[in-house]
This record gives structure tokens, sequence and C-alpha cells, in this order.
């Protein structure tokens, strides 16, 4: 296939990356114009897409190809954060050399206030200041202390807000490992509003107080709306290039497609999950979860299959056990939703030999929820009996149960086998479960599980 190469390479931009470079083209040659301009159309018609000419000299696709990887990788704030960690490295072993000397003073030159990386910046800045001082070097020692001076009010701020940051980051993940909202978390909301709405704020504290907001937002669906603006905001600052590295626009997007898929808008989610999963990094198995689940809301449980199956090598070998779990019970509840139940439960219970002390600390209650579906629906109610006495998980749900509302699923899934093995009437079964359910109801903000009530549905008439 002619230009492969650089058709491989232009599948692999994100929309947003295409954006930034649009506007910094500056392209006198036609024929680099007409190429980039079809790879803007490509990457943001949605799958309309045109024909290279192959009449234009190849040496210009690969001038454009270097062009645009060159610009991304001038802009990208975490090939700048490793930068910085070099030069401190090298200026305080004392190997820092001319050249880097002059990139250093460079930066200082140029440097535009409210940079993602402020804080880490000014410290090397610092670092350099001293270095310079014990070697008693004037020459350049007046611009780099006036640097210090001028921005040491906005790093003592910007530090303070960073460690407060840091607690609100621990109350709400807290929370959000719970999957409860309180107090504790809820109170952070107004002063992390307060932080999306200061532009004059660096970029790493302001990106991660969106997120911190996202998490919020998960929790509580009041929160979404007001959370979307401020991923508008924030996304004119990709755009620009302010806070463009890949991997935050990776976590852009994945975060987006969670906010959308709380609002049941799963068309409009889909596109988001699909841009999450265009890249591997440390939390791919976390978007890909998020994607296929989505994917199984759309009724594209096929697909969902398909690619879980793939990441499969991927999954193994992740050092992260709690993204690990969440893919097992996303396997094990996409095999359910492709009728595949022999599937479902032979690879759940080999996971469980092999994971057990991990899903058992991490994501239990996905993990048992579609294992046991998975055993109902084949009809093996012995198998869900015995797991749910060795693990204690009536114990486990219970006290869950006592720290934040949702409903006794496990609870009612015991009463099944209890039903199945004629130790409760199908009536006595049903009006335990509706009587427990009515009273829930009217406390919890969400209603039970359409697909657990269809599960009892089919277990009471056999349709397996």
């Amino acid at each position: 296939m002619k230009l492969k190469k650089f058709i491989a390479y232009t599948d692999t931009l994100l929309p947003h990356e295409v954006s930034l470079l649009n506007g910094r083209k500056q392209f006198r040659d036609k024929d680099r114009l007409d190429i980039f301009e079809t790879v803007y159309h490509n990457i943001h018609s949605g799958g309309f897409q045109r024909d290279y000419s192959t009449t234009i000299n190849k040496r210009k696709y690969s001038h454009l190809m270097h062009w645009m990887q060159t610009n991304l990788e001038e802009t990208d704030t975490d090939l700048f954060y490793q930068r910085l960690n070099d030069l401190d490295t090298r200026i305080k072993s004392d190997v820092i050399d001319t050249d880097e000397e002059k990139e250093l003073l460079k930066l200082i030159t140029d440097y535009q206030p409210h940079h993602f990386h402020f804080i880490r910046f000014y410290e090397v800045v610092k670092s350099y200041l001293t270095f310079l001082l014990v070697r008693v070097r004037m020459n350049d020692y007046q611009m780099i202390n006036n640097f210090i001076h001028m921005y040491q009010d906005e790093y003592t701020r910007s530090k303070e807000l960073h460690n407060r940051i840091t607690q609100a980051t621990s109350d709400i993940v807290e929370d959000y490992y719970k999957n409860t909202l309180t107090d504790k978390s809820s109170r952070w909301l107004p002063w992390l509003q307060k932080n999306m709405e200061d532009k004059s704020l660096d970029g790493l504290n302001r990106y991660q107080s969106l997120v911190l907001l996202t998490y919020l937002a998960i929790m509580d669906q009041r929160f979404i709306q007001n959370t979307l603006q401020y991923y508008g905001d924030i996304e004119e600052d990709i755009v620009n290039g302010a806070y463009y590295s890949r991997k935050l626009l990776i976590n852009y997007y994945g975060n987006k497609q969670l906010l959308l898929m709380k609002l049941h808008k799963h068309d409009l989610a889909l596109h988001f999950g699909e841009l999450s999963i265009k890249q591997d990094g440390p939390d791919y198995i976390m978007y890909l979860n998020n994607y296929s689940y989505n994917l199984m809301k759309l009724g594209r449980p096929e697909k969902a299959l398909k690619l879980l199956q793939e990441a499969l090598p991927y999954a193994r070998n992740t050092s992260n056990r709690y993204n690990r779990t969440l893919f097992i019970s996303s396997l094990i509840r996409c095999y359910n939703h492709n009728k595949e139940y022999e599937k479902a439960y032979s690879y759940a219970a080999n996971q469980l030999d092999l994971y057990e002390k991990d899903i058992l600390e991490y994501n239990w209650t996905k993990f048992f929820r579609n294992y046991i579906e998975s055993l109902i629906y084949a009809g093996k109610y012995a198998t869900v009996k015995k797991l749910i006495k060795k693990y204690k998980i009536l114990e486990k749900e219970h006290l869950m149960l006592s720290q934040f509302s949702g409903y006794p699923y496990f609870k009612w899934f015991y009463k099944l086998t209890l039903y199945k093995e004629g130790q409760l009437t199908e009536k006595k079964f049903k009006d335990q479960i509706d009587r427990e359910m009515e009273s829930l109801k009217s406390s919890h903000r969400t209603p039970p599980s359409e697909s657990i009530l269809k599960l009892f549905e089919t277990a009471i008439y056999e349709l397996v």
C-alpha cells in the first residue's frame, strides 16, 4: 500500500492532537497544506475518509509527519517534566554542561506564567541558583534571582494547594472505593470548583481538581453537568497546548466517557471510550473495562468480548491488582452477555484459584456477582450456595451495606438457592424479595438492577 507508513502514523493521532497542530500550521507549500487538511478531515470526520494524493512527492509526506511529531513532542508536558528532572539531576550531581545551561536559561527567559508543571520548574530554577552561587558565578545570577523572587508567592501558593489536593484526594477516593458519598468528600466540592474557575493556577493542580470533581460526579449525578462544563474549559487548554500530553488526553477521554455513561448517553460516551483505548498505558485496562461495559449497554457484547479476549495477555501482566480484578469481572460479565455461561464460570473459578487474595481485597462484589450470575444461568445452585458459605459473602455484604446504601443481591441469590432446594415456596421467595425491595427503594437513589430481576424471573421459570 502506498503511503503505508504515513497512514499508520496518522491513524494513531487523537482528534485534539490534530486540532492542536491545526492551530500551529503555517505552511507556505500548498502540497503540505493539502496533506494536512486531509489528515484533519480524516481524524474529525467520524469515519468518512478522503484518500491522500499519490501525485504529491513522498518526501513531503515524510516532512509533514516529522513536523507533526516534533510539534507534539515540543508541547508535551510529560516530556517537559522528564527533561526538568534530568536537568535537576545533572545540576545536583555537578555534571550539567554548557549546552544544558543554555537550554535552561532559555526556558527561564521564555517562561509563561501558570505552566502545567510550574512547581517542578520553579524547584529546578532554585537548584540552579544554588549551583551558581556556590561557584560565585554572578553573570546569570541576577536574572535567575529575579525569577525566584517574582514567582515565590505563586510557588508557595501552588505548593499549599497541592498539599490540600492530596488531602482531598484521600477523602474522595476513600468514598469512591466504598461507592458512597459522605460529607468528608462533598465538603471539597466548592473549593475544587473554585480551583477550576481560577485560571491563574498552575495546570497540574487545576487538572487534578478536575479529576477529583469527576470522582464526586460519578458518585452523585447532580454534579455531572457542572463538571462537564469544566471539561469544556480544559479542552481549550489542551488544544492550545498548555495542558497537552497524550497521557492526559487519554485520561480526559476516559473520564468524559464515564460521566456521559452516568447520564445514560451511551452512544456519545462510546466515542470517547474508543479514543481512550487508542494507546497502551498503565491505565489501559481500566479504560478498556469501561469501554467494554458501555458496548454491552449498547447491545454489542460480541465486540466487547473480542476486545477483552485480545487484552488477556496485557491483563495477566499488569502490576495493578485493582485493575486486573476489574478486568476479570468484566470478562465474566461479557461471557454472560454473550450467553457463554460455561466459559464464564470456568474462567471465574480459574481466576479465583490464581488471584483469590486480590479478588477478596479488590472488587469482590463485582467478581462474585458476575460469577454467581453465570452459575445461576447454568443451573448450578449447589455451587452458588457453596461459594456464598465458603467466602462468607453474606457477612461481607451485611457489613458493606451497613456502611453505604445498596441492595442485598447476595442475600437474594442465597434465597434463590433455598427456593431451588425446596426450602422456600415460590410465593414466599418472591414475597420476601419484593418486601425488601420496596422497603429499600424509598431510601435509595437508584432502582434495583434490571439484570438481577430478569435473572430471578429466568431462574423461577427455568428458561435456561
